[in-house]
């Protein structure tokens, strides 16, 4: 057999005849489950699972899912829509009589796939191929509360819709007739031409589950002899490069007290019962290693230090050979930096230029960019650059163009951290999806993200920072890694300005906000998505939730949008005008762009999941209150400190001189990732945070000052 990471726009989707429905197939539904208006185990719930069932049959390449669903609201009528799992990996017979193959098994492909990404590739490996995959036996039926039925019918193509979803493409069909009340059930098959595939059980759904039971059986090798049956393959399993998969292993995310179980049969079985819902809870974490799952592999080895090695080795020599320094390369290298430039200017000069081809979608004349404007085609880059988007592409591009210049560099493969957590133990390499580039520069050596549009040079995406991995270290030795965090000040947001009050309580001024780090990144990554109106549309968007009410402050332009290396600074010209108390003082706010802030962790009784705020950050702001003649402050507020260990500290202070009013504001947040029992603390710092910023700032006539 031969292990293949599946690329979601790359298999054959067949669609077969669907039978029609045969009612006496699915087990009778109960006057229980008809009446049902609400579940006392899931209190509130829009739907839950009556029972769930996946069967995986390796040894005849087939997965069969079942599900029985009950809609207890009107939200729960989007159960209708039902989300076809298609499998992660295949692996396929290198000898023996299930031996089919969609394409060649042997050749290495390194023409990844074309995304419209944001930084982030889809996960792929050096083996790619198209694969068939066929849904089957499709059948259903939608019980209403009333014992009505109302079958699944129709033709394939009118009931499984393929569509582009947020990690790639998915296909869905619809159950019919849905309402508030109704049982939908349904049964379908994914069949893969004669290949295995390894499941990744995902035991958690975003409903309740009253019982669900999973079964795999694998590859015939590894049964019992007395359970082996006519028709399933016996060849020997093989990876890629031709190592035995000798093992099959998993890597389980159960609930307390729950083990997965091997029955008489060799087939791999989990029952559970009172399944809680996927938690849905405001700043959580990817959720792909805290569900309930069960990802199963095969392997060539039970070690792990020789199952990286190995697969380290293999990728490593076949990106050298691809990356090796061409006489097209040696030209652009010497166009590029002088003779004289230090290591660090020459790694800057080129990290711009494959920044150039990451961040622009098409040419002057509007044709896409194919790299081809940028390097002449030679053996490698012809074939590298041939389809742009791959963030992966532009990454290797500039090792090889490191390497050419004579600076030491080394790939570093890594899990992003918006999907996944790295784990060494889960020996599949599916995990490594992003390569970042190692620079040994000044005796250290620094991390740069070329693939990740707009990033500056030596800034990470956040999903790159504090992201595990594995590189080739000294000796060639493959080694875990963890990406550095980053520190709050590598993120920062500013609001700087000055603000004329007139003697009504008119406003009238002009701001600027600066954006620094990853609120940057993603600004000038939507601008070459969307247009700059895009970007201003979100800002104005971000300003009309923060600014006080009758204030009218929108974008007016953005400077430095196309170029990374400098902070992104938006014009904001402000007007409007500001209340006046009861007893006519004008009321200013003391922090601007805090007027209408709320808590941003509310209360919450019982916290389950890591707060993930992604990166650390802080937020400045400087703004000027130029006073009317004839107002003073009523009184100076106190200065405010606030420190909560080493995770947030919040400093504001105000400043009054002649006819002005400065109020300065830090919020700085030194976490990424918080553990739920401080969520408490968390929300109490918060908390006086914003009564901090809540504060007015009371203008009164000096002659009505003096009668008071």
């Amino acid at each position: 057999m031969r292990f293949h990471a599946v690329l979601p726009f790359a298999f054959l989707l067949t669609l077969v005849t669907v039978p029609r429905v045969v009612h006496a197939q699915f087990p009778p539904v109960s006057r229980e489950e008809l009446t049902m208006t609400s579940d006392p185990k899931a209190p509130g719930a829009a739907a839950v699972y009556l029972y769930r069932e996946e069967t995986e049959d390796d040894p005849h390449a087939f997965r069969t899912i079942y599900a029985r669903i009950k809609v207890l609201t009107d939200e729960g009528k989007s159960a209708a829509v039902v989300h076809i799992s298609y499998p992660k990996t295949f692996v396929f017979n290198a000898v023996g009589n299930n031996s089919s193959r969609m394409a060649s098994g042997t050749a290495n492909s390194w023409d990844a796939p074309s995304l419209n990404h944001l930084g982030e590739d889809q996960p792929w490996d050096t083996d790619t191929y198209i694969g068939k995959v066929e849904i089957g036996a499709l059948e259903g039926r939608v019980i209403h509360s009333d014992g009505t039925i109302v079958p699944l019918t129709g033709k394939p193509s009118e009931l499984l819709k393929a569509a582009k979803g947020s990690r790639g493409s998915e296909t869905t069909f619809t159950m019919p007739a849905v309402e508030v009340g109704s049982v939908i059930e349904y049964r379908y098959q994914v069949r893969y031409d004669r290949y295995l595939t390894a499941p990744d059980w995902k035991l958690q759904k975003e409903y309740f589950i009253h019982k669900e039971r999973f079964i795999f059986r694998p590859s015939k090798q590894f049964l019992p002899q007395q359970s082996k049956d006519v028709g399933a393959g016996d060849s020997q399993l093989k990876d890629p490069h031709d190592n035995i998969l000798t093992d099959i292993r998993f890597k389980p995310v159960l609930p307390a007290g729950k083990t997965l179980t091997t029955d008489a049969m060799g087939n791999y079985v989990i029952d559970l019962t009172d399944v809680p819902p996927i938690p849905n809870e405001k700043f959580a974490p990817p959720l792909t290693d805290r569900a309930y799952a069960v990802d199963f592999f095969y392997t060539y080895t039970p070690d792990v230090k020789d199952y990286w090695q190995l697969q380290m080795g293999f990728w490593t020599k076949a990106l050298n050979s691809y990356t090796a320094p061409t006489e097209a390369l040696q030209n652009l290298v010497k166009e590029i930096v002088s003779p004289s430039d230090s290591q660090l200017e020459k790694a800057k000069k080129l990290y711009e230029v494959v920044q150039k081809i990451e961040n622009t979608d098409s040419s002057p004349d509007g044709a896409p960019l194919t790299g081809s404007e940028w390097i002449p085609r030679g053996k490698a880059e012809s074939v590298l650059l041939s389809k742009k988007g791959s963030s992966n592409q532009i990454a290797f591009l500039y090792l090889a163009l490191m390497r050419t210049a004579g600076i030491s560099a080394r790939p570093v493969r890594i899990s992003s951290r918006s999907l996944r957590i790295f784990s060494a133990q889960y020996m599949d390499n599916i995990q490594l999806d992003t390569v970042l580039v190692g620079l040994e520069l000044d005796g250290k050596e620094t991390l740069v993200d070329p693939g990740t549009r707009m990033a500056p040079f030596a800034t990470l995406h956040w999903a790159h920072a504090g992201a595990g991995g594995v590189a080739m270290g000294a000796g060639n030795k493959a080694e875990v890694i963890v990406t550095p965090l980053q520190k709050n000040t590598d993120n920062s947001t500013l609001h700087v300005g000055t603000l004329n009050v007139s003697p009504q309580g008119a406003v009238s001024g002009s701001l600027k906000i600066a954006f620094i780090g990853q609120k940057a990144i993603e600004l000038r990554q939507l601008a070459i998505k969307s247009g700059v109106e895009a970007v201003n549309s979100e800002i104005n968007t971000m300003i009309a939730q923060q600014v006080p009410a009758g204030i009218k402050a929108t974008v007016d332009h953005v400077v430095y949008l196309d170029d990374p290396g400098k902070q992104l600074l938006a014009v904001i010209p402000v007007s409007g005008s500001l209340p006046k108390n009861a007893n006519g003082r004008i009321e200013l706010p003391r922090n601007f762009f805090e007027a209408q802030e709320q808590n941003p962790f509310p209360p919450e009784s019982s916290r389950t999941l890591p707060v993930d705020m992604r990166y650390p950050a802080q937020e400045q702001e400087q703004i000027t209150y130029v006073l009317p003649a004839g107002f003073t402050l009523e009184a100076t507020p106190q200065d405010t400190n606030l420190k909560w260990e080493e995770n947030a500290a919040y400093q504001l202070r105000t400043k009054v001189q002649g006819s002005s009013i400065t109020n300065a504001r830090i919020l700085a947040r030194g976490f990424t990732l918080l553990d739920p029992k401080d969520y408490e603390q968390l929300h109490d710092f918060y908390q006086k945070v914003v009564t901090a910023d809540q504060q007015s700032l009371l203008l009164a006539a000096a002659q009505a000052s003096k009668v008071q």
